[in-house]
């Protein structure tokens, strides 16, 4: 148990209120414990400008003035090395964690209203979401040849937009050698050529197609091992790690597919994620 959650509440609200009449973060976040779910660190990083414009301006942040609202946006929009605006996350950040701290005072019985219950949050701001260019990929692909299972999963990503979870829930018998195709979630999809061969070499490791193999037909048990391989080999490659994810909308982007070859049931949802993918980055070797 937190040694500040362990003390008698009346000692405990008697502090709080002290901290908070001080304008003392150093002597407030250790009494908050795990009520506040940010890591220390980022608390105070995110509270610090709010508490020092509070004790410059002498606002009471127990009894929030009418007012008070009006006060914050000063606060909110400081930047810690001067002159300039804080970037949109960095005050939705500091709004977050200001109104947890007030809704444990609530529940504390320090504070009667919620002061920025009503307050307009600005809207997120999203971060381009970058895709790896075309080189990158195949030098990864390259360097993955040594090793068979990272290949065949890299290249059915890549040319079938496949997700993670399909790779590791896939069993052999979804894979049929005769015709190239594969029994995926939601599609039955005609492999291309790449994706044939990578899987086929997989296959004669496993015993090949008169064996009839029944087990997984990728050694990746979660998420994680995948892109844990997926990080040594990109590093031994020396590129940056390529996420499964925008591998799989580098697909939607490169390649010419049909929503069965990219495991889509929808054709207008496919082409949603294909004009998003193809609008979130430049292929850079055109």
């Amino acid at each position: 148990m937190n040694p500040a959650q362990s003390m008698h509440p009346d000692e405990r609200a008697l502090k709080l209120t002290r901290a908070l009449h001080d304008h003392d973060l150093d002597q407030l976040l250790p009494l908050l414990g795990d009520d506040l779910r940010w890591p220390r660190k980022q608390l105070y990083s995110n509270l610090r400008l709010i508490f020092a414009a509070a004790r410059r301006d002498g606002v009471n942040l127990l009894r929030p003035p009418d007012d008070f609202q009006a006060w914050l946006q000063v606060p909110l929009r400081e930047t810690v090395r001067g002159p300039g605006t804080a970037k949109v996350n960095t005050i939705t950040a500091r709004l977050s964690t200001l109104s947890q701290l007030y809704n444990v005072l609530m529940d504390e019985g320090l504070v009667l209203r919620h002061p920025l219950r009503g307050l307009e949050r600005p809207a997120a701001q999203r971060t381009p979401d970058t895709l790896p260019a075309r080189a990158d990929i195949v030098r990864l692909l390259v360097h993955a040849e040594d090793d068979p299972a990272l290949h065949a999963a890299l290249t059915l990503t890549y040319h079938h937009a496949m997700q993670v979870a399909e790779l590791i829930a896939l069993r052999w018998p979804a894979f049929s050698h005769a015709d190239g195709t594969l029994l995926r979630r939601r599609t039955l999809t005609r492999l291309d050529e790449a994706s044939y061969r990578a899987l086929d070499r997989l296959l004669a490791a496993a015993g090949g197609p008169l064996a009839q193999p029944q087990g997984r037909v990728f050694p990746y048990d979660s998420n994680d091992a995948l892109r844990t391989r997926i990080f040594q080999v990109s590093r031994a490659a020396g590129i940056g790690f390529i996420n499964p994810a925008r591998l799989r909308k580098a697909a939607l982007r490169d390649f010419v597919l049909t929503p069965e070859q990219a495991g889509f049931i929808g054709e207008q949802t496919f082409e949603l994620a294909r004009a998003l993918a193809r609008g979130l980055a430049p292929d850079t070797d055109a």
